[in-house]
């Protein structure tokens, strides 16, 4: 017989992940298991409530676990603070410094670290340059348009060099015909950086155009781990078929 494969290395790895926020109350995320595979682009999806946020919040270490492990890279991160996983967030609001341009908000983490102003600018440029935003460096966030500052707060997220990039409900803010654009334009620079990225939204559309995987979650637990193809038109429960109105 034929030895069985071994599965290449999973980017990220999540082993019976609880989250439950009191003793006694039902878990927020129920003892889930997940691989996500290196490079991939994968869409937690499901109803408000249904615990998609909490594992993000999770794995980027913005939220304590309650008992299990996530692992990145066979690396296990359960326990470090944020800065120290490999990961980087951007959050649904953008949250860029309303009184820094959108050059000192790219570079503003670097400045933290104590990178030297020279060397954190340039490399803040060069990435506004990657996202088609260098022509608006010098712009505060009111002066730039909703999806101008998304590809801002992308710069911000990927100047840290991460491994991972986390998002949530990164298009929830934008008006539908640029949340169509930017969901483009996310899965290009996805491919482009060669990252793995991990989205959380309750849009069945917006994950059925993005995902390699979608995970798609209720109460707590994971009711399908598939390709848009497979949850599509092969739903592993009723309540995956209800959801995604298949």
């Amino acid at each position: 017989m034929d030895a069985v494969a071994t599965p290449p290395p999973a980017a990220v790895e999540i082993v019976s992940l609880t989250k439950r926020y009191a003793a006694g109350t039902p878990a927020a995320v129920d003892q889930i298991d997940l691989r996500i595979e290196s490079g991939s682009y994968c869409c937690l999806l499901g109803p408000s409530g249904c615990g998609k946020s909490t594992t993000l919040r999770m794995i980027a270490g913005h939220e304590s676990v309650s008992t299990g492990d996530i692992l990145l890279d066979n690396r296990n991160i359960t326990n470090l603070p944020a800065a120290a996983r490999g990961t980087a967030m951007m959050f649904q609001s953008f949250a860029l410094f309303p009184h820094l341009s959108a050059l000192d908000n790219v570079a503003f983490s670097l400045k933290m670290k104590g990178v030297g102003k020279a060397d954190r600018q340039r490399r803040a440029a060069d990435l506004l340059e990657r996202v088609a935003m260098g022509h608006l460096a010098e712009r505060k966030p009111a002066e730039l348009s909703g999806g101008q500052q998304q590809r801002v707060a992308l710069a911000r997220a990927l100047i840290t060099e991460p491994r991972v990039l986390l998002l949530d409900e990164p298009l929830s803010a934008l008006d539908p015909f640029l949340r169509i654009q930017m969901r483009a334009e996310l899965r290009r620079w996805q491919k482009e950086l060669g990252l793995t990225f991990i989205h959380v939204t309750h849009s069945q559309e917006e994950a059925m155009a993005l995902a390699d995987t979608m995970v798609v979650m209720n109460h707590g637990l994971i009711e399908q781990v598939g390709s848009p193809h497979t949850v599509y038109n092969h739903p592993a429960s009723e309540f995956v078929a209800r959801f995604m109105g298949g």
